[in-house]
C-alpha cells in the first residue's frame, strides 16, 4: 500500500512538471525557498556590477606548457625579475587551453602545487602551499598568492601534483602576475623552467609574462558614451596617424599602456583599429625638439595583436612631458584603413598620470560623438571602467565566489524542492480503491502519452530522411541519368562519381548523426551527441577558421531525444547557411549550459544580411520552427557587411534527465 501510493503521487508529481505546484503544496518548505531564491537574487545584482571574464583567447599567445613528453623528475617553471623588487602579491591565470575533451578553460592547471619567493641571497620563503590540499580552479578565474611585502627576485612554481587529465603530466598557464603595489613586474621577464612545449606564437616561456590572458580588459562595468579615439579613414595603410598627449608635469615614465578597441558588433573585431606597425615617443619640449624612442615596430619587428588585451611597453624611467603615438601602418578594416585607440595610460610610480590629460590628433572621424582624441585619457572602455590590476582581481575573485555560492543556492533550492516531493508522496494515504483506480488511469494515460510521442517522433524521423536521404536519393539518380547519356565522355562520368560519392558520403553522415543523436543507450564505443555536434560543425565548415567552444564535460541535465533532435537541425540550418552564403571565414560555435537550460550561440564574420529585408529562402523560417518546436528563445544579430551572430535559448522541460556518473 505505502509503495503503491508513493508511486502514484511520483507519477501525479512527474504529470505536473512544474516545481511551483509542489511550492504551493509543501508550505513548510515555503519559507526557505523564498530565502533561497531571495538571496540569488541579491547576487545576481551584485554580479552586475563584478568584471565577467571573457573566456576568449583573443590573442594568437595561449600561455606557457611544459613538454608532454615530462619524465618523473619535477615539474616547475619560474620567472627572474630584472632586478630585486618589493613583491606582495602573486597571480596565476588558468590558461584556456585544447585538451582531449576540446577547449576548456583551466587547462593544465595543477592541482596540488606551491610558489616559492628567492631574494638576492638565493634564499627562499613559501608564499603560498597548496601540496596538502587540491586546488579547484574554476574556469580561468586567477588563484592569488597575498602575502606581505618582501624583496623579491625570482619566483618559482612548482607543480607537486600535475595535471594529468590527458594522460600525460603536464603545467600550463596563461600568465604569472607578480605584482610590486599596482604594478607588474614580471611583464618581460626572463622565464625558466623543467621543460618547455615550444609552438610558435600559441605556447612559449615567453608568453607567461606577457600579459596576454583569456580574461579580457581589466575593467569594471559601467556605461559609457564613447569608444575612445578613431582616425579619419584612409585609402592607404601607410598614410600616417599621430596622437600627442600633453601631460600634467614632466615625469619618470615606468611604462605605456595601450588600449585596444573591442568591437562587438563583429564578433572577432577584439583590436579594432589597433596599428599594425607603430612608434611611441616622449619629450620634455612641446616640439618633440628632445624626442626620446620609447618603442617602435619594424618591418622586422611587427608587434603581436594583443586581442582584448592592454599592450604593456616599458618606457625605463624616461622623463616626458608629452607622449606622442604615430601608426606608421594603419589597420585594415574592410576596404580602407584606420587608427583606433580605446585609451593610452602613462604610468610613473605606479600612477596613470596620463588621466585627463590633453590630447591632439592628426585628425579624427568626423561626425561621430562616440569617438572623440579627448576619450583616450577619460578611464573608459567599451567595457566599463579600466581598473588596477589589484582591483581587477580582487573584483573576479569576488565573482568567482558569488557564482560558486549562487550555484550551491540553485542546488539546494532543488533539494528542498526534491525533499517537499517526497514528504507530499510519503504523508499521502489514499485508500486502495483510490489507488487502483486512479493508477489504472494514470497507466492508461501513460501509455497513450507514449504511444503518441513515439508515432510523433516517428513521423519527424520519416519526414527527415525523407527530406534528407530522399532529397540525396533523387540527386544520385539524377546524377546517373546524366552518367547513362550517349553522349558521356569518361571525364563527365568520373566527375558524376565523384558526386554521387560526395552525395552519398553527405547521406551516410546524417543517417549516422540522427542514430547517435537520439539513441537512448550510451556504451563505452558511442558517441555523446556533443561530440555529433562538434564533428557536425567541423564538417560543414571545412575551410573555415573555427573556434568551437563545447562544454568539455557531460552535462548534468540531458536534454531528451525530441529536444537533441531539434537542437542538431536548428544548428544544422545555421551552419549549412554560412557555408553556402555567409562567406565568411572566422566562425565560432558556442553551447553552454545556463539557469534556464542551454544557450546556443553561433557568430561569423561573413557577409550578413539585412534581416528586415526578408529572405527568398526558407533558413530562416525554417530554423523559428526549430526554435518554437523546442519553445526557445531566437535571438538573431546581423547587418550587412557585419557579420551573423545567432543566439538560441533552449528551456528545460521535465522530460531532461539527470546524467548518470
Amino acid at each position: 500500500m505505502k509503495s503503491a501510493t508513493a508511486a502514484l503521487f511520483l507519477a501525479l508529481i512527474a504529470q505536473a512538471g512544474d516545481s511551483r505546484w509542489v511550492e504551493r503544496l509543501a508550505f513548510w518548505a515555503r519559507a526557505d525557498v523564498q530565502r533561497i531564491e531571495q538571496r540569488v537574487t541579491e547576487i545576481d545584482a551584485a554580479l552586475k556590477s563584478l568584471p565577467e571574464p571573457a573566456l576568449i583567447n583573443s590573442s594568437s599567445s595561449i600561455g606557457f606548457k611544459t613538454a608532454l613528453d615530462q619524465d618523473d623528475s619535477e615539474i616547475w617553471v619560474e620567472v627572474t625579475l630584472p632586478k630585486t623588487m618589493p613583491v606582495d602579491r602573486v597571480v596565476l591565470v588558468p590558461a584556456l587551453g585544447k585538451g582531449a575533451s576540446g577547449v576548456l578553460a583551466g587547462y593544465g592547471f595543477p592541482t596540488r602545487f606551491k610558489i616559492e619567493a628567492f631574494d638576492d641571497s638565493g634564499a627562499a620563503t613559501n608564499v603560498f602551499d597548496a601540496k596538502g590540499l587540491d586546488v579547484k580552479t574554476e574556469g580561468c578565474f586567477p588563484v592569488t598568492a597575498r602575502f606581505a611585502s618582501q624583496p623579491v627576485k625570482r619566483v618559482r612554481l612548482t607543480a607537486t601534483q600535475p595535471w594529468t587529465r590527458d594522460g600525460a603530466p603536464v603545467l600550463a598557464l596563461s600568465e604569472m602576475f607578480i605584482l610590486s603595489s599596482e604594478r607588474n613586474v614580471a611583464l618581460g621577464a626572463t622565464v625558466t623552467s623543467s621543460t618547455s612545449n615550444e609552438l610558435p606564437l600559441s605556447w612559449a616561456r615567453r608568453n607567461l609574462v606577457d600579459m596576454v590572458t583569456p580574461l579580457g580588459l581589466p575593467t569594471s562595468p559601467r556605461s559609457s558614451s564613447s569608444f575612445g579615439y578613431h582616425s579619419a579613414i584612409a585609402n592607404q595603410a601607410d598614410a600616417q596617424k599621430s596622437v600627442t598627449i600633453t601631460l600634467p608635469a614632466t615625469v619618470p615614465l615606468d611604462e605605456v599602456c595601450l588600449v585596444p578597441v573591442r568591437m562587438t558588433e563583429v564578433p572577432l573585431w577584439f583590436d579594432y583599429g589597433f596599428p599594425v606597425r607603430f612608434k611611441i615617443e616622449s619629450a620634455t619640449a612641446p616640439d618633440f625638439s628632445d624626442a626620446h624612442l620609447i618603442y617602435q615596430s619594424t618591418p622586422n619587428k611587427r608587434p603581436q595583436s594583443p586581442g582584448s588585451n592592454v599592450l604593456h611597453l616599458p618606457a625605463n624611467q624616461t622623463p616626458a612631458r608629452y607622449l606622442r603615438i604615430t601608426a606608421t601602418e594603419l589597420w585594415k578594416r574592410r576596404e580602407d584603413f584606420i587608427f583606433a585607440l580605446a585609451e593610452v595610460q602613462a604610468i610613473s610610480a605606479g600612477k596613470n598620470i596620463a588621466f585627463g590629460a590633453s590630447v591632439v590628433a592628426s585628425d579624427s572621424l568626423e561626425g561621430d560623438e562616440t569617438w572623440q582624441p579627448a576619450a583616450l585619457t577619460d578611464g573608459l572602455a567599451e567595457s566599463g571602467s579600466i581598473i588596477s590590476l589589484p582591483q581587477w582581481f580582487e573584483q573576479l575573485e569576488q565573482r568567482r565566489v558569488l557564482e560558486k555560492e549562487r550555484s550551491q543556492l540553485v542546488t539546494e533550492r532543488l533539494k528542498r524542492i526534491e525533499q517537499a516531493q517526497h514528504t507530499l508522496v510519503n504523508g499521502s494515504v489514499i485508500t486502495a480503491v483510490s489507488i487502483t483506480l486512479i493508477s489504472g488511469v494514470l497507466l492508461w494515460r501513460q501509455q497513450r502519452t507514449r504511444r503518441r510521442d513515439a508515432q510523433r517522433l516517428h513521423d519527424k524521423l520519416a519526414r527527415d530522411l525523407h527530406d534528407e536521404i530522399g532529397s540525396n536519393l533523387g540527386s544520385i539518380r539524377l546524377i546517373c541519368s546524366f552518367a547513362s547519356q550517349p553522349d558521356s565522355t569518361l571525364e563527365a562520368m568520373r566527375d558524376d562519381l565523384l558526386d554521387i560519392e560526395r552525395v552519398a558520403a553527405e547521406s551516410a553522415d546524417s543517417m549516422r548523426d540522427m542514430v547517435q543523436l537520439i539513441s537512448p543507450r550510451r556504451s563505452t564505443h558511442s558517441q555523446d551527441w556533443l561530440t555529433v555536434l562538434h564533428g557536425l560543425t567541423e564538417r560543414l565548415l571545412r575551410g573555415h577558421v573555427l573556434d568551437c567552444a563545447l562544454p568539455s564535460a557531460p552535462l548534468t541535465r540531458e536534454p531528451d531525444i525530441e529536444t537533441r533532435r531539434e537542437l542538431y537541425l536548428f544548428c544544422k540550418e545555421v551552419l549549412h547557411n554560412i557555408g553556402r552564403h555567409a562567406k565568411a571565414t572566422h566562425v565560432r560555435f558556442q553551447l553552454r549550459p545556463t539557469a534556464a537550460g542551454l544557450r546556443v550561440e553561433i557568430s561569423d564574420d561573413g557577409i550578413g544580411f539585412d534581416d528586415q529585408a526578408g529572405s527568398a529562402g526558407h533558413g530562416l523560417s525554417n530554423m523559428q520552427e526549430r526554435a518554437h518546436a523546442m519553445k526557445a528563445t531566437l535571438h538573431m544579430k546581423t547587418q550587412p557587411g557585419q557579420g551573423t551572430t545567432i543566439q538560441l535559448d533552449v528551456p528545460q522541460t521535465a522530460r531532461w534527465q539527470s546524467r548518470k556518473s
